[in-house]
This record gives C-alpha cells, structure tokens and sequence, in this order.
C-alpha cells in the first residue's frame, strides 16, 4: 500500500514512522530544504523557541531532555528522530504538492486511491510531476497561511507590514514596531523589539492568560499541575462519555472554587497580577485556558519598566504614520506587525472533499479524518497542549483505520453525529476554539483514541503515578505499533471496554 505524507513537520514524520511500521510504502513531500516545518529554517519567525519544558517535546521511541529549546534544537531533534526510523530517506526536500484529488472510480471519494501532483517548491513554472497513492495523510500543519486582517488605509502607510511568520534578523533594529495580537507570538516579538527597536507596542484586542513555566508561587513546573490527570479532572466534563473518570465528576461547585485558587496562583507566577488592572486577563479560568501559550521570560519585566507600551484596543486603520486603535489613539510605527494567526486551510486539496463546514470549523472524526471519505486522514489538526504527544497517538490511530482496525467502525451517519456533538461541546467547553483546539485536554483526548483502537487508556500500575504524576507525556505510551495490545502491558486486554472508568 502505498501512502503519501503531505509535510515533514513534526506530524508529518511521525505519521509517516508509524505508517512504515505499519507496512505502507511511504513517500513525504516537504517545501522545505529539511525537515521540521515551523522549526525549519525560515519556517516561522526568527527567534522562535519551544515553550515546552523537559520531557514534553519527545516522541514514544526517543527521549529529548531539552529545556525550552531553541528552534535549532528542536529541528535538530526532528531530523535526528527521521533519521533513526528510516523517514529521511523518505522524504522528498523542496518539493510543493499542488493538487491532491480523489481518482475517479465507483464508491465514495477516495476509494480508488489519491492522485498527487507536485513540483519543486517556489517553481510556479517547473511541470508538475503526477502520482497515485493508495491513501494520504495531510500533515501540513496549522501555522503556515497567514490571517492578516485587511484594514482600510494600507495604501497611505509608508512603512513595513509583515506576518509574524516572516521577522527576521534585522526587521526591527532601531525603528518603531508595533506587534498586533495578543498570543505568545505577539508576546515574544515584542519583547525582542524592546531588546533591538527604537520604541516598541503591543495592541491586543483582550490580554490572554499565559502559563508560567513554574506554578505553585512559581516553585512547580506547570506540567506536574496542568499535565495530570488530577489537574485535568477540574476542567469542564470531557464530551465523551467513556474517557470520563469518577475523579472527573467533582461537583461544579468545588471546581469553582479550586479555578479561583488557580486563577490567583496564575496571576502571581505569570506576574500578570503585577501589571495594571487592564493589562489583566478578563476572561474567567478555565474556559480561556485553551489559548494560552507559555509566558515568555521578559514580557512583564518590560512592560513594568516601560520598554513596552502596552495597549488593549482593536485595530481600526492604517495611518500615513502607522495605526489608528479604535478607541481613536494613534500608534506611530515603521515596521506593523501581525500575530494574528493563521488559517487552518488545504489549498492542494479537492474542493469537492468537504473538510470545514459553513463557519470554518474543521469537520472532521475525531479530528482525523473527514466523515463519507475514504483513505485520507489528517495529522496535526487534533491540537492539545502537549502537540508532540498527541500527533503520535493520532498516526496510530490514522495507520489503524486505515487497515482497519480500530476496535468501532462507524459509518457515516455515525461519524457525523458524533463531529456535531463535538463541536458543539467545544463551543460551550472552549469557545473560539474553532473545531481544532482541545487545549488542556491531553490526557482525555489521548484516552479516546486509546479506547477507538482497542488499547488500555491506564499507563503505569500505581494509582498515584497515574493520577498525580504528568500523564501528558509521550514516553507513557510507549511501543504501540509493536503488538495490537498494550505496549506497556500494565492492563489486561479485556479491561479496555468502551466506558469502563
């Protein structure tokens, strides 16, 4: 069977290590010259960093001891994991896909396989090279189609106006910046050009909640609270019903209570409390925790100091000499900056295979795959805190399926009653999530495909360690490919119904 892997990101080579120990004949097209996507060179912006803290950035078979690492590290650790599974040698550098469309054939799309076009990355004129695989796994990450908002005036403005994707070494030395948005991005940048501009501003529409790296008064890191099953169980009741424990059915009253503990404890170690009033995040714990990133070091220090002008506005025009907020205050810049995200789109893609619905929400099963289509499935786009974890258990899902052999095999009635439930979940659990964002739910979202491919959801013997001690991480589900059991063999195979708490 052969698959094709669009991306070479971390999704993407993780999807195609486990399709190849699946059996599958697996090619990886990337548009980069290595491997890594976002962590690539010239991937994102210059001067990203992991905000991930040790053990958290690894895959199962390879354990990474970085500490909040550098993009070069962390691309390092990448290539060096394609490296060891035979996945580099897969991969084909600086190759675009163009086109990924059903062949035509009886059945549902898909069912006689994928054809794929591609040609060298940036070569709109090189011809296009054509193939036909038997399945295909987009991986082609979320972080590449930047949202820029179209503001009237842009014609007027004489200065620079970039992506967050595209700072590099030099944008901001000595001139004016303004960094619009209000995630770690935006946080990052600005801070590096309170470091190397003449004047630095950060315009957010509302001030997100940022984790620190230490919680507890700053004296645990925040993987041993956010990252356990303890901690996840004061978070809203997850949708599905077989991944909720009796621990997960505290009253809500307790809940409150304990959030409004944590919502003091956030405040004094991110050292947001230490910032006026209006620089505070608003939003109430924990229902805007899904947008939060890691604080990053610095961003306090220069707002209290006055290296970074701090503002809470929305954006309402270009100026001649920079931007108009709408409270009706204008910011004087040579270089605009927005960190405003990204679109979770598929260019290459079909139209006619339907993956988002009328808003723009992702529509996909279980996040993975599109209901009423066969032999296509996405990495990648199942996001939780711990990303590394969570793209490896959806390629053992995706590689089950794709064989057949997960545990329940709904048809597509089934597939899309079961999307409508949770979306309509995560519009009342994590607003503005966009069908893609599970936040802090690592552990429950890992459960659910541990349940679907017939695996025990409990990783280790002792009740303590599997409550209290960080269950988020990918070193827990170790060995999945090897045997249709548990690959820990901590549980018995008939102890893995469905519902069983």
């Amino acid at each position: 069977m052969r698959a094709c892997v669009v991306g070479a990101g971390p999704a993407g080579i993780v999807a195609a290590k486990v399709l190849l120990e699946n059996g599958f004949d697996v090619t990886v097209f990337d548009k980069y010259e290595r491997v890594g996507g976002i962590w690539s060179p010239g991937g994102c912006y210059d001067g990203l960093a992991n905000q991930s803290s040790r053990r958290l950035f690894e895959f199962a078979d390879l354990p990474n001891r970085m500490h909040y690492a550098s993009a070069v590290e962390s691309q390092r650790y990448l290539e060096d994991y394609a490296r060891a599974f035979g996945v580099l040698d897969r991969v084909r550098p600086e190759t675009e896909v163009v086109s990924v469309r059903p062949v035509d054939g009886p059945g549902r799309p898909g069912a006689s396989g994928w054809s794929v076009d591609s040609r060298p990355a940036g070569d709109e004129a090189a011809p296009v090279h054509r193939e036909v695989f038997d399945h295909v796994v987009v991986a082609s990450g979320a972080h590449h189609h930047a949202r820029v908002p179209d503001l009237p005036g842009r014609e007027s403005f004489r200065g620079t106006v970039v992506h967050s994707n595209d700072v590099r070494a030099g944008t901001f030395a000595g001139r004016r910046v303004v960094v619009v948005g209000g995630g770690k991005s935006a946080l990052d940048l600005v801070v590096r050009a309170a470091r190397e501009a003449s004047s630095a501003t950060l315009v957010q529409r509302k001030v997100n909640w940022m984790v620190p790296e230490r919680l507890l008064l700053g004296l645990v890191g925040y993987r041993w609270i956010l990252m356990t099953r303890l901690g996840e169980s004061l978070l809203p009741r997850y949708h599905d019903p077989a991944c909720v424990r009796p621990v997960d059915r505290l009253d809500a009253r307790v809940k409150r209570v304990l959030w409004r503990l944590v919502t003091r404890d956030m405040l004094f170690s991110s050292g947001l409390g230490r910032l006026p009033e209006h620089l505070r995040p608003a939003g109430a714990l924990p229902f805007h925790l899904a947008h939060a990133g890691v604080m990053p070091r610095g961003y306090v220090r220069a707002v209290r100091r006055g290296l970074v002008a701090a503002k809470v506005s929305a954006v309402e025009a270009y100026t001649d000499q920079g931007l108009r907020l709408a409270t009706g205050e204008d910011v004087a810049a040579d270089v605009v900056v927005f960190a405003t995200g990204h679109h979770k789109v598929f260019p290459f893609l079909d139209p006619a295979v339907r993956v988002h619905d009328d808003a723009g929400r992702l529509r996909l099963y279980r996040d993975i795959v599109p209901p009423g289509v066969d032999r296509l499935g996405f990495v990648g786009f199942r996001q939780v805190f711990n990303n590394i974890m969570g793209v490896e258990l959806t390629a053992h899902w995706l590689a089950r399926h794709f064989r057949a052999a997960l545990r329940a095999r709904p048809d597509e009635r089934e597939m899309e009653e079961a999307v409508d439930a949770r979306l309509a979940w995560q519009e009342r659990a994590l607003p503005g999530s966009g069908g893609y964002d599970f936040g802090p739910y690592d552990i429950h979202c890992a459960d659910e495909l541990m349940h679907d491919m017939g695996l025990p959801s409990r990783r280790t013997r002792n009740v303590l360690a599997e409550y209290l001690l960080p269950g988020a991480v990918a070193h827990r589900y170790r060995g999945l490919a090897k045997s249709p059991q548990a690959g820990s063999g901590v549980e018995a195979p008939g102890s893995a119904r469905r519902g069983r708490p």
